[in-house]
């Protein structure tokens, strides 16, 4: 074994179910994109499948080997598909995201036309991010448009926010002032939906009818002041995920000696340097050599030298037990001691949907089943 990414697919289960108590009656819309951030596409679909409402995905790809595997459940492809896979998208049952007042608009017909039924859309309106979607001064005429489009059924209205993770953030307010204005002549029947896991949490006006929940579902916090605000209040996650591999090797290094390329770290007391078996290809910043730690026989030990390629380097000195063999845990639990993903990203200078969703898909995924 290199490394081996351990995913709990009962604890997903289980964040989703709180998650869906806590913004009752909106529904939860679990986010699988980005290989559902690096926890496995496939089989967190199939640990879903049935108990939510639909997928969120960004590209067709997912959707169609969403499709392949047999997932039943509706998927809304969040982001562009371009004009000739439409009818592929249509063929599968997606939902897909629409904006155009002009010619895609007209492709997007022509597809439903084609396919023999409807194509149900999700309107997307730029409310603040500057990204994809209309401006809030067409919405009301564009969505008009869409609702009276004979080939087209309009499934939703969504939007971005820009800074929910804030407590008193007055742009979130002016986001979904604008949302409502751009909204309010959509039919009750058409679901609006704005809000992702930290506005869920923070933000309850922002729920609505639907809540997009990505990170959370994989039993992370979107950000330090989410999870103290929430854990305040009585609420939990559980992490899905942990990383491990082993050591290759350990051996004594005299103080003073450099490890690793560039010379960029230096012993500074005789040394006992356990080397890992991957490197920044596997998922391991190449910067983790400045901050990060891995846990050896439940005891913390940090990483020394630049990250590798494929290899990496560890003190563990005063880990007595340390040997070539020795499991190494870099996100999750050894005895009493943690890592999380958070804990790794902020010592890599990123956040942590960065640090799990890097996690190639190479790197095998073992599974813990969630029960029926």
């Amino acid at each position: 074994m290199i490394a081996e990414l351990r995913i709990d697919l009962g604890a997903i289960v289980r964040n989703v179910d709180a998650l869906a108590a806590l913004v009752a009656p909106a529904r939860v819309v679990p986010v699988i994109k980005s290989n559902a951030y690096g926890h496995g596409l496939i089989e967190v679909a199939r640990a879903l499948d049935g108990r939510v409402p639909r997928f969120a995905v960004y590209e067709l790809d997912e959707a169609l080997a969403l499709r392949e595997a047999k997932i039943s459940s509706p998927i809304h492809v969040l982001g562009p598909i371009r004009a000739s896979k439409l009818g592929a998208a249509h063929a599968a049952g997606v939902e897909i995201t629409l904006w155009d007042g002009g010619s895609y608009l007209e492709d997007v017909a022509d597809a439903a036309h084609d396919g023999g039924a409807p194509f149900r859309v999700h309107a997307k309106i730029d409310t603040g991010v500057a990204r994809l979607g209309m401006r809030v001064a067409d919405a009301p005429a564009r969505l008009a448009r869409y609702a009276a489009h004979p080939s087209l059924e309009l499934a939703g209205v969504f939007s971005h926010l820009a800074a929910a993770e804030e407590l008193d953030s007055t742009f979130t307010r002016e986001q979904l002032d604008a949302f409502a204005t751009a909204t309010r002549g959509v039919d009750p029947g058409v679901e609006r939906h704005i809000a992702a896991t930290a506005a869920a949490m923070l933000w309850p006006e922002t729920r609505l009818e639907a809540v997009r929940t990505g990170i959370g579902i994989y039993g992370l916090w979107p950000s330090p002041e989410t999870e103290r605000t929430m854990r305040d209040r009585g609420f939990s996650l559980k992490p899905a995920l942990e990383w491990r591999t082993r050591l290759v090797l350990v051996h004594d290094v005299p103080a003073h000696t450099p490890v690793g390329y560039g010379c960029a770290y230096h012993t500074k007391r005789p040394s006992r340097i356990g080397v890992l078996p991957i490197g920044y290809a596997e998922g391991l910043p190449r910067n983790a050599g400045e901050h990060g730690h891995v846990l050896i026989v439940g005891q913390r030990c940090r990483i020394v030298g630049r990250v590798c390629m494929n290899m990496a380097f560890v003190d563990c000195t005063d880990v007595s037990d340390a040997a070539a063999g020795s499991i190494v845990t870099l996100i999750g639990t050894d005895g009493h001691a943690t890592i999380g993903a958070d804990e790794l990203a902020a010592a890599t200078g990123t956040i942590a949907y960065e640090t799990v969703t890097r996690l190639p898909a190479h790197v095998p995924r073992t599974y813990l089943v969630a029960a029926p």
